[in-house]
């Protein structure tokens, strides 16, 4: 385990300069003796309160020794507290006993070291589900409330041995310590193995955090991080002033972190004068770190993008995983917020609808100009595209992925630099593992049935359902029920429902809970449908649920439609806007139920979605261009 957690010259040192510090619990340690404990020399039943009892007495020994080793350390203060019938504060949780950061005023799970839990059961191939859930639990807690977390260590505690189990974004690794109590009558055989378990213990327990559990020294309970040094080799300090190039870590968004696997702390800080957003982000060493895909982007100028202040790597690879940061400029409210804010206020009816078309229009040229590019963003969700000021920006791009074959030779050059990476290496292991991403509500059919080939459509479809999952808090306190349910079914099902949903050009709204929009929204949602479900009127719903490789086109006529001339022209400006040089032109811009209607003037005027509504507006390109 030291190896793993990088402490091989730190235990070095120690072995070297304790010896002996535990002889005075020589006389003290219990023997297992059947199913009772002999302490002192009298006799007590086997049970959890006996374990912790003994850890007790351990820590409060190992307290008040003073030897070298600790002398040539950093001074942290711990604070060893019981739980097991007092509930950790804000919580219910009680792990048989904590390790606070003495420095923190309050001890909850915001002030964790370590956490302590006892079991009189043996656990001899390692702890059992069971065990393992229940620590895995409070380690989520510890995770939950401690952005700057490299890994969750719990000292276990099972029948006479102890195991230390740490939980990191890999999942979890455990070691045995060794014998924590005697199980013989021969004192003489067992207690120097005893003594090197606790002196195993006491090395971990005083470790200072920055060392064991985080990346940077947090038991002082200082609140402002400096970042330092390259992108690939970033420093990390803590402060307890504020200052112009110093973020506040306590600002934190609401959000679930999961106990393993990729992960995003996310803080409104202040950066440089400025409202700022820090995002702390765990991936896969195998894949990209999303600061790359930005540097990416900013170079190939893609609008909606956010502006990137600093980014760069903090941790490189513990375990598989690396911890990189990107401080951002704050992009407002995610899109299902702001939607839900204002979609029960009717005098906002017609600014929603507007924001819908620039949103639609907006994000749809964001990824088309990302993946002409080389970069799929893959995980489009009302949660990642923001409005800020009448501005639309996408964000989250940690699922993105990089197409080679489109990519800018030499933006591949300097983003592998700046990034120490090897984007090769990067993609192939992603064609290799190209599996299901995105939001489930949002993904496109084509994803939901584990197709791979991902392209800009799939992500144009996710477009469409954001837009109509957030046009449905209008007028309603939730979605539809049909939405809710879908989290409910495998992916297979959910794509089946939408293929059936979007089989019914003239409603298919109404099933995600929208009845009525203004025309020009109408004609602009209808266009999206159209390209990404149609083809010559036709609908092509059984190839998204079959075909492996994308057939969708992105005719000119279509994007111009969907898009506007100048953002069509943003994407493409090299291309003239003549629809009629455009491959498939001999596709008509309106259904064949739809007949010409009025232009322009009253184009925001309400209507209800039903299948007896033929007539629709020609689209002016222009209205909600940004």
């Amino acid at each position: 385990m030291v190896n793993d957690l990088n402490l091989m010259k730190e235990y070095a040192e120690y072995n070297r300069d304790t010896s002996g510090i535990c002889d005075g619990l020589r006389s003290k340690i219990p023997t297992l003796v059947g199913s009772t404990y002999l302490i002192n020399g009298k006799k007590d039943t086997v049970k959890e309160a006996m374990l912790f009892k003994w850890f007790g007495q351990v820590y409060k020994h190992m307290t008040g020794v003073k030897h070298k080793y600790l002398d040539n350390q950093p001074n942290h203060n711990y604070v060893f507290k019981k739980h097991e019938t007092k509930p950790v504060t804000g919580t219910l949780s009680k792990p048989d006993g904590v390790v606070y950061y003495g420095s923190y005023l309050k001890k909850d799970f915001g002030s964790v070291h370590m956490i302590i839990e006892a079991k009189v059961k043996e656990y001899a191939n390692g702890p059992s589900g069971e065990a393992l859930g229940q620590m895995a639990d409070y380690a989520q807690l510890v995770w939950q409330n401690q952005p700057t977390r490299v890994f969750v260590p719990v000292l276990f505690l099972h029948n006479f041995y102890v195991d230390l189990v740490v939980f990191a974004r890999c999942g979890y690794r455990y070691t045995r310590l060794g014998s924590y109590i005697s199980n013989t009558d021969d004192d003489e055989d067992i207690d120097p193995d005893v003594l090197e378990t606790i002196r195993r213990i006491w090395f971990f327990l005083i470790q200072p955090p920055e060392k064991f559990g985080h990346f940077v020294c947090v038991s002082t309970g200082s609140k402002f991080l400096r970042f330092e040094g390259d992108t690939n080799n970033t420093t990390v300090r803590f402060s307890e002033e504020a200052s112009n190039d110093r973020v506040d870590i306590v600002g934190r968004f609401e959000g679930e972190i999961p106990i393993s696997r990729r992960t995003a702390y996310l803080l409104t800080v202040k950066y440089r004068g400025r409202k700022a957003v820090l995002k702390l982000a765990w991936t896969p060493v195998e894949r990209q770190p999303e600061g790359a895909l930005y540097d990416i982007l900013k170079r190939e100028k893609i609008d909606c993008i956010p502006e990137i202040y600093r980014s760069g790597v903090v941790v490189n690879d513990f375990l598989g995983y690396r911890l990189e940061y990107i401080i951002m400029e704050h992009c407002g409210e995610p899109l299902n917020t702001f939607f839900a804010k204002y979609g029960q206020n009717a005098t906002k009816e017609d600014f929603l609808y507007s924001c819908a078309s620039n949103v639609i229009r907006n994000v749809c040229a964001c990824l088309l100009q990302a993946a002409r590019a080389g970069v799929h963003h893959r995980d489009v969700s009302a949660g990642n595209i923001t409005i800020h000021d009448g501005k639309v920006f996408l964000i989250d791009w940690g699922f993105g992925k990089v197409a080679l074959t489109t990519l800018n030779g030499r933006t591949k050059e300097l983003v592998n630099s700046a990034w120490n990476i090897d984007l090769d290496k990067i993609t192939q292991y992603e064609d290799a593992r190209d599996g299901v991403t995105g939001t489930v509500l949002f993904m496109g059919i084509r994803v939901l049935m584990g197709l791979s080939g991902r392209s800009v459509f799939d992500d144009f479809e996710s477009v469409l359902y954001v837009v109509l999952v957030s046009l449905s808090h209008i007028g309603s306190s939730k979605p539809a029920t049909e939405l809710s349910e879908m989290g409910k079914v495998c992916h297979r099902n959910q794509a089946i429902w939408k293929y059936g949903c979007m089989t019914d050009s003239d409603d298919y709204p109404t099933y995600f809970g929208v009845f009525r929009c203004s025309k020009s929204l109408r004609q602009l949602l209808d266009a999206l449908h159209k390209m990404l479900f149609l083809q010559n009127d036709v609908l092509i719903g059984g190839k998204l649920l079959k075909c492996k490789v994308d057939e969708r086109k992105d005719y000119k006529e279509d994007l111009i439609q969907i898009l506007g001339e100048d953002l069509y022209g943003v994407c493409y400006p090299d291309s003239t806007l003549d629809a009629s040089d455009a491959e498939g032109s001999s596709v008509s811009l309106k259904r064949k139920s739809e007949s010409t209607g009025t232009t322009g003037a009253d184009s925001n005027k309400e209507f209800k979605v039903s299948k007896k509504q033929g007539s629709q507006e020609n689209v002016d390109p222009n209205v909600y261009n940004s």
